[in-house]
Protein backbone atom coordinates (compact mmCIF):
# COMPACT_ATOMS: atom_id res chain seq x y z
CA UNK A 1 0.00 0.00 0.00
CA UNK A 2 1.37 3.36 -0.89
CA UNK A 3 0.61 6.45 1.16
CA UNK A 4 -1.26 4.23 3.59
CA UNK A 5 -1.66 6.85 6.34
CA UNK A 6 -3.07 9.26 3.74
CA UNK A 7 -5.75 6.83 2.60
CA UNK A 8 -7.52 6.14 5.89
CA UNK A 9 -11.22 6.79 5.28
CA UNK A 10 -12.42 8.86 8.26
CA UNK A 11 -16.01 7.55 8.30
CA UNK A 12 -14.76 3.97 8.02
CA UNK A 13 -12.28 4.44 10.85
CA UNK A 14 -14.92 5.97 13.12
CA UNK A 15 -17.35 3.14 12.28
CA UNK A 16 -14.70 0.60 13.23
CA UNK A 17 -14.03 2.43 16.51
CA UNK A 18 -17.75 2.49 17.29
CA UNK A 19 -17.90 -1.28 16.73
CA UNK A 20 -15.16 -1.90 19.29
CA UNK A 21 -15.15 -1.36 23.04
CA UNK A 22 -13.80 2.17 22.55
CA UNK A 23 -15.82 4.52 24.78
CA UNK A 24 -18.05 6.88 22.82
CA UNK A 25 -16.32 9.91 24.39
CA UNK A 26 -12.99 8.74 22.92
CA UNK A 27 -14.61 8.20 19.52
CA UNK A 28 -15.90 11.79 19.64
CA UNK A 29 -12.43 13.09 20.54
CA UNK A 30 -10.91 11.16 17.62
CA UNK A 31 -13.63 12.46 15.29
CA UNK A 32 -12.78 15.99 16.42
CA UNK A 33 -9.08 15.25 15.88
CA UNK A 34 -9.77 14.24 12.25
CA UNK A 35 -12.42 16.83 11.34
CA UNK A 36 -11.82 20.34 10.13
CA UNK A 37 -8.33 19.78 8.78
CA UNK A 38 -7.36 21.47 5.54
CA UNK A 39 -4.39 22.12 3.31
CA UNK A 40 -3.45 24.64 0.71
CA UNK A 41 -0.97 24.76 -2.11
CA UNK A 42 1.40 27.56 -2.95
CA UNK A 43 2.19 27.67 -6.68
CA UNK A 44 4.70 30.23 -7.93
CA UNK A 45 3.96 32.50 -5.00
CA UNK A 46 0.18 32.27 -5.39
CA UNK A 47 -1.87 30.68 -2.61
CA UNK A 48 -4.71 28.50 -3.76
CA UNK A 49 -7.76 28.37 -1.49
CA UNK A 50 -7.67 25.86 1.37
CA UNK A 51 -9.17 22.47 0.67
CA UNK A 52 -10.58 20.05 3.24
CA UNK A 53 -8.70 16.88 4.10
CA UNK A 54 -11.24 14.09 3.80
CA UNK A 55 -9.03 11.08 4.38
CA UNK A 56 -5.86 10.15 6.20
CA UNK A 57 -4.45 10.38 9.67
CA UNK A 58 -1.95 13.12 10.49
CA UNK A 59 1.59 11.88 10.08
CA UNK A 60 3.83 12.73 12.99
CA UNK A 61 1.05 12.41 15.54
CA UNK A 62 1.64 9.73 18.17
CA UNK A 63 -2.03 8.75 17.79
CA UNK A 64 -1.91 8.12 14.03
CA UNK A 65 -0.10 4.74 14.02
CA UNK A 66 -2.65 3.38 16.50
CA UNK A 67 -5.56 4.74 14.46
CA UNK A 68 -4.10 3.13 11.36
CA UNK A 69 -3.77 -0.16 13.25
CA UNK A 70 -7.45 -0.01 14.21
CA UNK A 71 -8.36 0.79 10.62
CA UNK A 72 -6.47 -2.22 9.26
CA UNK A 73 -7.23 -4.59 12.13
CA UNK A 74 -9.60 -6.56 9.92
CA UNK A 75 -6.99 -7.17 7.22
CA UNK A 76 -7.54 -10.78 6.20
CA UNK A 77 -5.05 -13.37 7.37
CA UNK A 78 -6.85 -15.92 5.19
CA UNK A 79 -6.66 -18.47 7.99
CA UNK A 80 -9.93 -20.00 6.75
CA UNK A 81 -8.76 -19.96 3.12
CA UNK A 82 -5.39 -21.58 3.56
CA UNK A 83 -4.71 -24.99 2.23
CA UNK A 84 -2.96 -27.50 4.45
CA UNK A 85 0.39 -26.85 2.76
CA UNK A 86 0.06 -23.08 3.37
CA UNK A 87 -0.19 -23.17 7.16
CA UNK A 88 3.27 -21.63 7.54
CA UNK A 89 2.35 -18.44 5.63
CA UNK A 90 2.15 -15.61 8.16
CA UNK A 91 1.07 -11.99 7.97
CA UNK A 92 3.12 -9.45 9.93
CA UNK A 93 1.89 -5.90 10.51
CA UNK A 94 3.69 -2.90 11.96
CA UNK A 95 2.23 0.59 11.61
CA UNK A 96 1.61 0.97 7.86
CA UNK A 97 3.91 -1.86 6.81
CA UNK A 98 2.63 -5.36 6.14
CA UNK A 99 4.27 -8.49 4.82
CA UNK A 100 3.39 -12.10 4.19
CA UNK A 101 6.10 -14.59 5.13
CA UNK A 102 6.47 -18.18 3.97
CA UNK A 103 9.24 -20.69 4.38
CA UNK A 104 10.36 -23.59 2.28
CA UNK A 105 13.52 -25.27 1.15
CA UNK A 106 12.56 -24.20 -2.36
CA UNK A 107 12.07 -20.55 -3.24
CA UNK A 108 9.37 -21.24 -5.82
CA UNK A 109 7.26 -23.13 -3.26
CA UNK A 110 7.40 -20.23 -0.77
CA UNK A 111 6.68 -17.77 -3.58
CA UNK A 112 3.66 -19.74 -4.80
CA UNK A 113 2.23 -20.08 -1.28
CA UNK A 114 2.54 -16.35 -0.67
CA UNK A 115 1.27 -15.35 -4.11
CA UNK A 116 -1.89 -17.41 -3.80
CA UNK A 117 -2.81 -15.63 -0.57
CA UNK A 118 -1.88 -12.24 -2.02
CA UNK A 119 -4.23 -12.98 -4.92
CA UNK A 120 -7.06 -13.17 -2.37
CA UNK A 121 -6.25 -9.68 -1.01
CA UNK A 122 -7.68 -7.25 -3.62
CA UNK A 123 -11.24 -7.59 -2.31
CA UNK A 124 -10.20 -6.34 1.12
CA UNK A 125 -8.03 -3.56 -0.30
CA UNK A 126 -10.83 -2.38 -2.60
CA UNK A 127 -13.22 -2.35 0.36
Amino acid sequence: MTKAFDRVWHAGLLAKLINTTTPSAIVRVIASFLEGRSFYVLVEGVDLRPRPIQAGVPQGSCLSPRLYAVYTDDIPTFRDHRREWEEDVLLALYADDSAFFASSYHQIVATNRTQRLLDLSPKWFDK
